[in-house]
């Protein structure tokens, strides 16, 4: 059975909205998008989180809003796997890993790519109050990541519980909060017009 969504049609004034009916995507196109989101989500934090907050655990993650980007655009299942692969691929690669990375980062940094994708879609972007529920829950997803990962950091004993809630709080709220809404918003149309949003996972 198919899923009632909404495709949009550009024109040079403005988007027009109508239904059609979205297929899940075949085995081997989910994986494929799974992978790439990682691999993007993975580099990304990677390459511009060059500023420690707490040295060898927290750094200020300009892209920390990959996952709730793809999670809005593909779907929950891409979102979490986006953020929880992506995040211990970033561990691994900048030596950050530790017991905590599969546990707590994996479960608090998926769940940014999880919620986005269960309460928010693309067509969210069309509107002044789509793009307002796109950047709340959005937020409420890193407000629930926060303490998560901050749990893990206490429990490895890499940074106390309430300095490591801080310090999270800095490094990801904010691109959350402001980078979400702005980049869903801007791929959007794009995506659409060549077909690369037919489905969710």
């Amino acid at each position: 059975m198919g899923y009632h969504i909404y495709i949009f049609e550009l024109s040079p004034i403005s988007m027009d909205v109508r239904e059609f009916v979205r297929t899940r995507p075949s085995i081997l196109t989910a994986v494929s998008y799974i992978v790439m989101t990682s691999a993007v989500t993975g580099v990304g934090f990677l390459l511009t989180a060059p500023v420690p907050l707490i040295p060898g655990a927290i750094h200020w993650r300009v892209l920390a809003f990959l996952p709730c980007v793809f999670g809005i655009l593909f779907g929950p299942i891409v979102g979490f796997l986006s953020g929880a692969i992506g995040n211990t691929f970033w561990a691994i690669l900048g030596g950050y890993f530790n017991p905590a990375t599969p546990i707590f980062d994996l479960v608090g940094v998926g769940l940014t790519g999880l919620i986005p994708g269960l309460f928010c879609k693309p067509e969210d972007s069309l509107s002044s109050k789509g793009l307002a529920k796109v950047t709340i829950i959005s937020f409420i997803s890193g407000v629930i990541m926060v303490p998560i990962v901050a749990i893990g950091f206490d429990w490895v004993g890499v940074a106390p519980f309430g300095p490591a809630v801080f310090f999270l709080a800095v490094s990801d709220l904010p691109p959350i909060l402001i980078g979400t809404p702005i980049i869903v918003k801007a791929v959007t149309p794009a995506l659409l017009k060549r077909g690369l949003l037919k489905w969710r996972l």
